[in-house]
Parts: C-alpha cells; sequence; structure tokens
C-alpha cells in the first residue's frame, strides 16, 4: 500500500484519536480537536480531521479484531436477556459503539496515530499507539453506494479526500 496516493493521510500522524459517532451504519472517527460552529449556533466538539466510513472495518489489539462494523446489531448489554425494544440506529444502544466508547476513554495514554498505509482500492490501515490498528477493507463489505470512506478537515474547507467504485474523489 501507498501513502503516495493520498498525502492528506498525513495530516493525521501523532494526532490522537478522539472520539468516534455514528449516523446509522456509517461511522466517523475524529482526529484531533476542533470546535465548529454549525448553522443554527451551535458549538461542536469534533475532530480536527474526521475519517467516515460506510464499508467493513474492524479495530485489531494483539493482532486479534476486537471490534467491528458488524456489531452495532448486537445490543450494547450482550448480557442481558432480548429487548424487543432494541434499535441498532440508536446511537450508543449497540455493542459496537459500546467498545469505541471504551478504547477511547480507556485511562491510559491518548491513542495517536503513528502510521497510515492507504492503497487507491480504498484499503486503509491506521496503526495507533497501544498496538492498536484500525483496518478498513472496503473488499470485505460495502455499506454505502458513493463512497467506501471519506477523509476531512473540520478545520480547512476543501480538504477531503475519499474512494468509492469510481476510485479517489478529492474536493
Amino acid at each position: 500500500m501507498s501513502e503516495q496516493n493520498f498525502p492528506e493521510w498525513q495530516q493525521l500522524l501523532e494526532l490522537p484519536l478522539t472520539k468516534t459517532t455514528r449516523l446509522g451504519h456509517v461511522q466517523y472517527f475524529h482526529f484531533g480537536r476542533a470546535h465548529v460552529t454549525n448553522s443554527s449556533g451551535l458549538i461542536l466538539d469534533v475532530g480536527a480531521w474526521t475519517l467516515e466510513v460506510s464499508c467493513f472495518w474492524q479495530v485489531e489489539e494483539g493482532g486479534k479484531a476486537t471490534i467491528d462494523y458488524q456489531e452495532a446489531q448486537v445490543p450494547r448489554d450482550t448480557q442481558a436477556l432480548s429487548d424487543p425494544n432494541f434499535d441498532p440506529m440508536v446511537p450508543g444502544a449497540n455493542l459496537r459503539d459500546r467498545k469505541l466508547q471504551d478504547l477511547v476513554r480507556r485511562p491510559a495514554e491518548e491513542l495517536q496515530v503513528w502510521q497510515i498505509q492507504a492503497s487507491p482500492e480504498g484499503e486503509v490501515r491506521i496503526a495507533l499507539s497501544r498496538g492498536v490498528l484500525l483496518h478498513i477493507e472496503p473488499a470485505q463489505g460495502v455499506l454505502g453506494e458513493e463512497l467506501f470512506w471519506r477523509l476531512f478537515s473540520n478545520v480547512n474547507q476543501g480538504q477531503s479526500v475519499g474512494v468509492g467504485p469510481a476510485g479517489i474523489i478529492r474536493t
């Protein structure tokens, strides 16, 4: 995999993974910190850079998958009795959301980006501190139609790159 196709990834080096959010099945990974005011005047706490992922992804620790996108279909508390009201689309309601929150909030040092590898086909490996790896693999399954993933700046308008079925897309 070559970093030459995506110089934008270099902006993430040494930034911490500060939070994760989700809209439906699309997962957002926020790197660094920024405060953005939306059109309603609300100040949002977001990453300086955000990675939007709408394809297969997983987090690996110690060479084993510990979190993956499919866990959105599992209730947050897997020990509880089956809840007929479980809605996997509600943020925080599923196992994936809980595991990602736990990962980011662990009391050890922040998870910082150490290395990134990306292919023109959209496969991405982001090596973080503490031996954590975020692996994005569009070839394993795609949730969206337009883009597999998109990396964009919340600080500087117009800095965005993504990969979809049509290839690399920059704005």
